[in-house]
């Protein structure tokens, strides 16, 4: 609730602020219209699945912890095998082939815990680093357009096409990508070329 009331106060002051301190600057315009040309609407979810670096960071994951994954599926699928043959031993087989499930199981569980931590902290590297990226588009396109105000898509009921700029973002970040692909090459300092 506070955060609709958040989004809404923002809102408001983008409207009025521009009427009320720049009314000579563009008399023709009302109120929404202005505002407009001040506030911006991204689609970040849309924006993190179309970037190619998102492939980039899927792909280089399934290969980082692929192995490991197909390891704990062998595992698995052999521990349900020798669980099937249980029934069919007598004996001290039986017992030997129960304390092998049971450090099977062990070594299972040890396994997929440090896989899912592991993997759930490389997870969380990849994406605050694409969120990095992405931010810093939004500001410079909020910046080179004098936006005041973007806001997540996902928090808006309706926007015109003329204030989303999650397309122009995607367009600038996947440029980067395609930038960065060239082995050797140095990118010019910030502000440089």
């Amino acid at each position: 609730m506070a955060n609709k009331f958040a989004i809404a106060a923002a809102l408001a002051a983008a409207v009025i602020a521009p009427a009320a301190f720049g009314a000579d600057s563009a008399p023709a315009q009302n109120g929404a219209a202005a505002a407009s040309s001040f506030i911006g609407v991204v689609n970040v979810p849309l924006i993190m699945n179309d970037i190619p670096q998102a492939a980039a960071s899927k792909e280089k994951l399934q290969k980082q912890f692929g192995p490991r994954a197909a390891e704990l599926q062998k595992l698995e699928t052999d521990g349900k095998a020798l669980q099937q043959q249980l029934p069919t031993l007598k004996g001290d087989q039986q017992v030997e082939a129960q304390r092998k499930l049971a450090q099977m199981q062990a070594d299972y569980n040890l396994k997929a815990r440090a896989l899912q931590e592991d993997q759930g902290k490389a997870v969380h590297d990849e994406e605050m680093k694409l969120g990095r990226l992405v931010q810093e588009a939004i500001d410079n396109i909020a910046k080179e357009r004098g936006l005041q105000l973007v806001i997540r898509g996902e928090a808006v009921a309706y926007a015109t096409r003329a204030v989303d700029i999650s397309d122009e973002v995607i367009s600038r970040v996947s440029k980067q990508a395609g930038a960065a692909a060239p082995a050797g090459s140095k990118k010019p300092a910030k502000g440089g070329k």
